[in-house]
């Protein structure tokens, strides 16, 4: 196993909180790890506020002075913890840059802390991990078993997922269904990946779920001259569409788009320029749906095409709409056939996710976090840094996460999705440790964000 990246002194010292709520004043605690950092019980410190975005060189003129910041001075107590109270006054990353204080009243630096300051609307979300667009076996060109793709989820450390097979809700039913014998902390949300009429079409129905117990696609087909004739009444009332929107196109897409509302659903524009001769989706039907807010997100980033190139593609696209007033909110998806860790034209597991910022670990919470443009898409493959898509707002703050959250919080789901696997084929003992695990991954989450 290759073990999680740390920022290098998060293996020296650690803080908790590490999310502060702006201008309000936050209890902090700071602790060396281990023998070698451990602080010294009745010794001074100081601690230097270092905001990311706020380069003292500016006001001194000069080099920026690491000593010249605001901070605070605090004693560690005799199990050598340092308490502090401080008040952030602007939503940022900031550095605390700890040091010692010696005989001679010199500052001996000892390393960087780091903590995000947020505002309320912020603070008070949770970051998800989570993947709504890939491929199981009941999928025409899926593969593996859908409870065990989601425990590889869980174990790569996603917090929800949504099984999208082609035309079918099959194999995220599976999964729900198989993941309520096993104690786990995974959304599963269901899913289907549309293609109605026909296959040209490509979206991402997330919860909708239509009488009979089956998907949209199904739907369509059992009922399919009724379900054309609302199709044509869309189209022969939309007027004043753009060049380049061909009304029958508009009206299939809506159509999808206003029964997954319907059924209590989440509409996602799938791979808009994924390449099938050519692209997937019109620049001018990607603008008008992003515009005329049809769709609730759309994959800016995902798997697949090797170079990614149709994903550079949606990520200029989409920031030139923005500077057009057009948003939609950015969504990430792996659109994993088979879950390995080696990438090929099946796989990009655990290469390409989304973070969503809400205010539950439900459909309702994800579907209000995209309605509000709180999301971020986010890729990494092998030996590279992350690359995130975003607002500059929801950047920061997954950068952040991506150093100082994500490497514990997914070396906890990565011992959860182990033993879901072994749970659900069968071993006892591990059904019996998931449920002493439990809610640890949700304890560390408040722990962080200082909601205990």
């Amino acid at each position: 196993m290759k073990i999680i990246n740390q920022a290098t002194f998060n293996c020296d010292y650690e803080i908790f909180p590490r999310v502060a709520r702006l201008s309000t004043p936050t209890l902090f605690e700071v602790r060396g790890l281990g023998i070698e950092t451990a602080l010294t019980p009745g010794k001074r410190y100081i601690l230097r506020m270092i905001g990311q975005e706020e380069n003292n060189s500016s006001v001194l003129l000069d080099i920026s002075d690491w000593k010249k910041y605001d901070g605070v001075e605090a004693v560690a107590d005799s199990s050598g913890v340092l308490r502090f109270t401080y008040s952030f006054s602007r939503e940022q990353i900031y550095t605390l840059r700890l040091a010692s204080v010696g005989g001679n009243n010199d500052w001996v630096p000892l390393g960087d802390l780091r903590i995000f300051c947020a505002k309320d609307d912020l603070y008070y979300r949770t970051p998800l991990r989570g993947n709504t667009h890939c491929h199981v076996c009941p999928s025409v060109d899926g593969h593996e078993d859908p409870f065990l793709a989601a425990a590889m989820y869980r174990k790569a450390g996603f917090d929800f997922l949504t099984i999208t097979d082609h035309h079918l809700i099959d194999g995220s039913k599976l999964a729900i269904e198989a993941a309520k014998k096993i104690p786990n902390d995974l959304t599963l949300f269901y899913g289907e990946e549309v293609h109605v009429p026909n296959a040209y079409i490509h979206a991402v129905n997330v919860g909708a779920v239509f009488p009979g117990g089956i998907g949209l696609d199904r739907w369509y087909h059992n009922n399919e001259s009724a379900c054309l004739e609302e199709v044509r009444q869309i189209a022969s009332k939309a007027k004043g569409l753009p060049d380049g929107v061909e009304p029958m196109d508009y009206a299939f897409r809506k159509w999808i788009a206003d029964r997954i509302h319907e059924y209590g659903g989440v509409a996602i524009m799938a791979h808009p320029f994924w390449e099938w001769d050519a692209h997937n989706t019109r620049d001018d039907v990607f603008r008008y749906f992003a515009k005329e807010k049809i769709y609730d997100g759309a994959e800016i980033l995902h798997g697949q095409e090797p170079g990614c190139r149709d994903a550079n593609m949606q990520v200029a696209f989409w920031n030139d709409m923005r500077t057009e007033g057009i948003f939609i909110s950015p969504l990430g998806a792996d659109d994993a056939h088979r879950r390995n860790y080696r990438w090929d034209y099946e796989s990009c597991f655990n290469q390409v996710f989304s973070v969503v910022f809400a205010k539950e670990n439900s459909l309702h919470g994800f579907a209000e976090a995209l309605e509000n443009g709180y999301t971020a898409a986010v890729e990494t493959y092998e030996n590279a840094p992350e690359h995130v898509i975003g607002t500059y707002r929801m950047t920061k703050f997954v950068i952040f996460l991506l150093d100082q959250y994500y490497p514990q919080h997914d070396e906890l789901c990565f011992e959860e999705g182990r033993l879901m696997r072994d749970a659900y084929l069968g071993d006892k003992e591990a059904s019996d440790l998931l449920q002493m695990l439990n809610g640890r991954v949700r304890r560390y989450t408040e722990r962080f964000f200082g909601r205990i």
